[in-house]
């Protein structure tokens, strides 16, 4: 792994983050360490729903009622997953 050294870190902006991350029960460095991954994580996700728009870009349209049919389809799903995860709750 590599290590890395900021520089400037304004000392309100260091105590805040120190705050959080005694709040949470992690130390400074395991804070800021799952924070660079969480931001990595990110550019690799937009990268590749860049790459997705780039492929889609001038192809045809779905049409309404397809569209349509998989929104409900998602909507279904999730209302389905959050009745499911009540249940188990309350177990």
């Amino acid at each position: 792994m590599t290590n890395v050294l900021i520089r400037d870190v304004p000392s309100e902006d260091l105590d805040r983050i120190r705050a959080e991350a005694s709040a949470q029960g992690v130390s400074l460095q395991s804070y800021l360490r799952d924070a660079l991954h969480a931001q990595a994580r990110h550019l690799r996700r937009r990268e590749a729903l860049n790459r997705t728009a780039d492929r889609l870009r001038g192809g045809p349209d779905v049409p309404e009622q397809e569209r349509q049919n998989v929104l409900e389809s998602i909507d279904f799903d999730h209302t389905d997953r959050a009745e499911d995860l009540a249940d188990r709750a309350a177990r």
